[in-house]
């Protein structure tokens, strides 16, 4: 079958969903020929290659997650973000996945009738979704009253968690008593520099951080500031062998709070984007994560006063530990790929 990916990625959008498709196609690819279909934001152009041509017109906005995916050896097909209905009718595939805010109830409708099957990757429940799939990978997606059609095939909750190779079948995390080592991550992207706030309030702190720079940052030479023997920058980031190494982690209520989990690491949760309250209080409730809420918020001494708090009580992060591993398997992208080979035969 013919797989295309409906996402984009970049400096002001972020890199979520990208990121999260992208373990999705992967696990599809191996069977099916699957394609993006991404959105640049120049009118006179349309293509279905990357050429020089598209590549000088598309601004920051979209670029980095193209590079992101075409890095990873996949194809790319171009739609204007003003003709996006008008462009995807010119193109062929027997499955479109929609994963991007960018949609309405008009958009639904019109897929619906340029491909064989539809699927909608969602997070805030926004609409009538008029697709043969919808998934919903979060924590707190049965909380959600969907409203789509009888026949539309329901994939929610942690069993469908799309996480890399990577995060499957990893031991058990050996919890130590003292916290020497402590990740920071906020997302492919970080448009308020909630980074360097953080990092301007923990400097002085006897740990160990380990600081993750996305693709899409746009401050990266005020972060280089900040290096020292205490505070470590990486670019293009092996996030699992971070988080294996780390005791503690700071990061955005994204997806990556399910790699965290998967890892046994013990996370202080940070709300970035609308999209991840659900997720922080849903995990808060379950005494997951400690969630500290809204990034702008949060004062310095209510965040460090937090950091030592669960640094310095080890039977809490022991007892955080096992239960978040035993959360989720890293087997969602799998599951999904099954149901949708299954329900096209």
């Amino acid at each position: 079958m013919k797989i295309a990916i409906r996402a984009d990625g970049g400096s002001k959008i972020g890199m979520g969903h990208v990121m999260r498709t992208l373990v999705l196609a992967k696990e599809l690819a191996k069977i099916n020929e699957v394609f993006y279909i991404c959105r640049m934001d120049n009118k006179n152009f349309y293509s279905v290659n990357y050429n020089k041509a598209i590549k000088d017109n598309i601004s920051d906005r979209y670029r980095k997650g193209i590079e992101k995916i075409i890095g990873e050896g996949i194809k790319v097909c171009f739609i204007r973000e003003n003709y996006l209905i008008e462009d995807m009718e010119k193109i062929s595939s027997d499955i479109l996945i929609t994963d991007s805010y960018d949609v309405d109830e008009n958009y639904f409708n019109a897929t619906k009738h340029m491909f064989k099957k539809t699927m909608y990757i969602d997070d805030i429940n926004s609409y009538y979704f008029n697709v043969d799939f919808l998934l919903n990978q979060n924590v707190d997606a049965k909380d959600f009253l969907y409203k789509c059609n009888s026949n539309t095939k329901l994939m929610l909750g942690l069993e469908y968690v799309m996480l890399r190779e990577e995060f499957r079948s990893l031991p058990t995390k050996e919890v130590k008593i003292r916290v020497r080592d402590i990740m920071l991550t906020v997302g492919g992207a970080d448009p308020y520099h909630v980074t360097d706030k953080i990092l301007t309030w923990v400097k002085t702190l006897e740990y160990n951080f380990h600081v993750v720079i996305g693709p899409s940052f746009n401050n990266i030479e005020t972060l280089k500031c900040f290096e020292s023997d205490s505070i470590k920058l990486y670019y293009n980031a092996d996030m699992c062998s971070i988080m294996k190494k780390c005791d503690m982690a700071i990061s955005a209520c994204g997806s990556t709070l399910y790699e965290l989990c998967a890892c046994g690491v013990p996370t202080i949760g940070i709300i970035i984007a609308d999209n991840q309250m659900g997720i922080g209080r849903k995990l808060k409730e379950m005494k997951i994560i400690e969630n500290l809420g809204w990034h702008y918020k949060i004062s310095k001494d209510y965040f460090i006063n937090s950091l030592k708090s669960l640094a310095e009580d080890y039977q809490r992060r022991n007892k955080i530990s096992k239960e978040a591993a035993a959360l989720v398997d890293g087997r969602g992208a799998e599951r999904i790929s099954n149901i949708i080979g299954l329900s096209c035969c």
